[in-house]
């Protein structure tokens, strides 16, 4: 099965479909503990706290497959992306998906298969993983209006301006020496 975002641990959250026992158009509900596990981002380890949370998970069997939706809310933490400093982001969640197969059998070859589902049985910790993982900012940071770290010496420009001077540009050195010649 191909994976997304991360590597997969044993004891993933799944959920098997056929024991849902539902008839053609019927629709389920579910309350479950979803495993959230850890998120590989641009290098860096990203956690859930804590790595359970509560979800629900709604089903609706149609003639071609099943329409399936998981809702939960999580809190990530890790590195910030300018400072590496702590940063945290929280986000509720919905993800929709249709897995084809269902009542006809199984899905056609003209059918694109979803990487979470395994036979009957569906990933549900590897889907939400993924699922949050697409909902996150463009930039995890520690605060809004962090500054980084310096380029030149690595201070964390948070606590205060470090004493290094910007770098000169070498397009402007012609323009320099013409200025300290006249």
């Amino acid at each position: 099965m191909e994976r997304g975002f991360g590597s997969m641990p044993a004891e993933n959250t799944t959920f098997d479909l056929s024991a849902a026992g539902l008839e053609t158009g019927a629709s389920a509900e579910f309350e479950l503990e979803l495993l959230l596990p850890p998120l590989q981002l641009a290098g860096r380890e990203y956690r859930f706290v804590p790595d359970r949370v509560k979800a629900r998970l709604s089903l609706v069997l149609l003639e071609a497959g099943y329409a399936v939706s998981l809702s939960f809310s999580f809190l990530l933490t890790g590195p910030g992306w300018r400072c590496l400093g702590p940063a945290e982001v929280a986000l509720e969640v919905t993800a929709e998906e249709f897995i084809a197969g269902g009542a006809m059998g199984d899905a056609g070859d003209e059918e694109i298969p979803t990487p979470y589902l395994d036979g009957n049985l569906l990933d549900l910790s590897a889907w939400a993983r993924d699922v949050a993982a697409e909902n996150l900012p463009a930039k995890l940071l520690c605060r809004q209006d962090c500054r980084g770290l310096c380029s030149q010496c690595g201070a964390d420009l948070n606590a205060g301006q470090c004493d290094c001077r910007p770098p000169a540009d070498p397009r402007w050195e012609k323009l320099r020496q013409w200025r300290d010649e006249g």
